[in-house]
């Protein structure tokens, strides 16, 4: 046999090897949702025993699936280290599942040698997965964690601790106050089936429906591709768990359109970057972050949907209004689309869809399960689907909904797994009471800074992350301290939702903008600059309902409405100001100092107080009323 017939042949096997992975991959893929599945509509297991198996799947998925270290060097020996790395992760899986009991009785704090071995390459092979999913970022802040745990006796002030061993590290993180905690627990009881209910509605073309009654709605409006990006973005956005992701489901179709009708690369690409991330905060889903935030506060889902509908609008009309003055600043044509009449495709899309989201809603209103919620809800979208034959979808595409919701999953439950040990690492050595404590004494003398140094938390922790994890991550670090200070329970848990999810567009990582990127041909930095501008109103709104609780239609009463209407013009207008002062148009150019005045009179109607407010409205009503007198002077002249 010649030289180059062995290559071939050895490149056939090799070929061979990498399919057979990767068909390991996916099959657990599917494994992971047919096992929610079974445990959701008959009965989960024993915590322990959930979470184990969850996490042998998911990590089974992501070794197949994804290239591990050595993929640049040798394709055979990274494929061999992920096989020992599954390998490890189910002996790991079936390990603990068949000793926890005694471990949990006899031997926690004084583990063996088989025990010391399962919690030590658990942990590591937790750590390779992450990397995996979401690269070195979140990794260097897990080892930072650990080597804070190591590093205790050595470090000063505030972040002195006893200190612990390598092995102890190791015992910590591979337990129910680590990788099994919280937050792995809150994807695998939640987050989970709603990323396999998003992958059904995709199956059925939910997008696609999104993006065709975005396109009915804006047609004929100057602004009216931005507009279908800003409507077609949130809505698919607010069942996608992934600001990045729903950029890249999205913006080839929206981020063309509005280059086609005349907005700059980097404006577009910013306007559905920052349209995707409205997608995570508003209701009824919030990017599977209102279910979380239910799972762990114990606040009904109800009340949640509530709190987060005035902010999530306001969010949405500000995009809105600036998308239009942008687009009469730049003097664009109407969007002239040919309208697609409605056909059977999109009536068998609309019942299903709306069907879909009915059957959530009334589940979770009347006091069922998060998960048999999303779970009935799923099985409703494809019943319903396999019903009509406009969109019925083949045996191939069942499958896929099993493999690829599963697939869609793999990643966030491996980042949270990891996140686990952070959140053991502070709660452990007593970090997170320290600095609770540090926040409460600067809460004292300065509440407006303790906001502040909460957000900035929540934005740097939540770097790179999809919406549940970077959530999960910040909420247990900065939300005891500014709960302790008085504040609602359920207005601290949304002000650091709301700055976790923002973290998706704030520099130096701001994945979605890196998606939009991508997809504008456009500079990251240019991008990043128009997403902060965008989205000025979204850094303000946490702060408006931790000092005006009304915003968040809690207890409301027949005396409290006068002053919510109030409240919401004001907001309201306080908006377009600052966006025509940040656009520099309003029936036509500003001056720098009506730009100026623009900026300040919203700034002050945005400032909690009566006198600022009322100054604000005023100054904003003088600065209207001249533009539009202006306007109709030059109109008059030109006529």
């Amino acid at each position: 046999m010649s030289v180059s017939q062995q290559t071939v042949d050895g490149r056939e096997k090799l070929d061979g090897i990498e399919r057979a992975a990767r068909a390991l991959g996916l099959a657990a893929c599917a494994g992971l949702t047919l096992f929610l599945f079974y445990t959701i509509a008959l009965g989960r297991y024993t915590n322990w025993v959930q979470y184990e198996v969850a996490l042998a799947l998911v990590l089974v998925a992501v070794f197949m699936l994804r290239p591990g270290p050595l993929a640049g060097l040798t394709v055979k020996g990274d494929l061999l280290l992920s096989l020992i790395l599954s390998g490890l992760a189910v002996y790991g899986a079936w390990y603990m599942i068949n000793n926890h009991a005694e471990i949990a009785a006899y031997r926690t704090g004084i583990p063996n040698g088989a025990d010391l071995f399962v919690f030590a390459t658990g942990t590591l092979i937790v750590l390779e997965a992450a990397r995996r999913s979401e690269g070195w970022i979140l990794l260097s802040i897990i080892l930072l964690a650990i080597g804070y745990l190591l590093a205790g006796p050595f470090l000063p002030g505030i972040l002195s601790h006893r200190g612990m061993d390598i092995w102890r590290i190791a015992e910590l993180s591979y337990s129910q106050q680590g990788i099994f905690g919280v937050a792995f627990g809150s994807v695998v009881n939640v987050v989970l089936i709603f990323v396999i209910f998003g992958t059904a509605l995709r199956i059925v073309g939910a997008a696609d429906f999104f993006e065709w009654v975005s396109s009915i709605v804006t047609m004929g409006r100057r602004s009216g591709a931005a507009q279908c990006s800003i409507i077609a973005s949130a809505l698919f956005g607010s069942i996608n768990g992934s600001s990045s992701a729903n950029v890249v489901a999205n913006g080839p179709i929206t981020i063309n359109l509005m280059q086609k009708a005349g907005y700059s690369r980097a404006y577009a690409g910013a306007m559905e970057a920052s349209s995707s991330v409205v997608g995570q905060i508003m209701p009824p889903v919030m990017g599977v972050g209102a279910f979380i935030m239910a799972e762990i506060t114990g606040i009904s889902y109800p009340s949640i949907m509530l709190a987060g509908l005035v902010p999530s609008l306001l969010f949405l009309f500000s995009l809105s209004v600036g998308a239009s003055l942008e687009a009469g600043r730049l003097q664009l044509a109407p969007l002239r689309r040919e309208r697609e009449p409605w056909s059977a495709r999109r009536i068998s899309q609309c019942v299903t869809v709306v069907t879909g989201f009915t059957v959530l809603l009334y589940l979770l209103l009347t006091g069922y399960s998060v998960d048999l919620a999303g779970l009935a809800a799923t099985g409703t979208v494809i019943a319903i689907a396999m019903v009509l034959p406009a969109i019925r979808p083949t045996w191939k595409e069942l499958v896929s909904v099993v493999v690829e919701g599963g697939r869609d999953g793999i990643g966030v439950a491996a980042s949270c797994a990891a996140i686990g040990i952070i959140i053991a690492a502070v709660t452990s050595t007593g970090l997170g009471v320290k600095l609770s404590q540090s926040i409460l004494f600067v809460g004292d003398n300065n509440l407006l800074l303790a906001l502040l140094l909460a957000g900035a938390c929540s934005l740097v922790l939540g770097m790179g992350l999809p919406t549940a994890a970077s959530y999960l991550m910040v909420v247990f670090i900065a939300g005891p301290s500014l709960i302790e200070l008085g504040l609602p329970k359920l207005g601290v848990h949304l002000f650091l939702f709301y700055f976790a999810v923002m973290s998706a567009i704030t520099p130096p990582v701001a994945l979605a903008v890196f998606a939009a990127a991508a997809i504008a041909q456009a500079p990251v930095t240019q991008i990043a600059f128009v997403c902060l501008r965008l989205c000025i109103v979204a850094f303000i709104l946490p702060f408006l309902w931790v000092y005006q609780p009304v915003l968040m239609l809690q207890d409301l009463s027949l005396a409290s409405l006068p002053y919510l209407v109030l409240s919401l013009a004001s907001l309201v207008f306080a908006v377009v100001l600052l966006a025509a002062g940040q656009v520099g148009y309003f029936r036509g150019r500003l001056s720098p100092l009506e730009r100026l005045g623009a900026a300040v009179a919203a700034l002050l109607i945005f400032v909690p107080h009566l006198a600022a407010t009322v100054g604000g409205a005023a100054l904003g009503l003088l600065l209207i009323a001249r533009w539009v007198r202006g306007r109709r002077e030059v109109e008059g002249l030109a006529a």
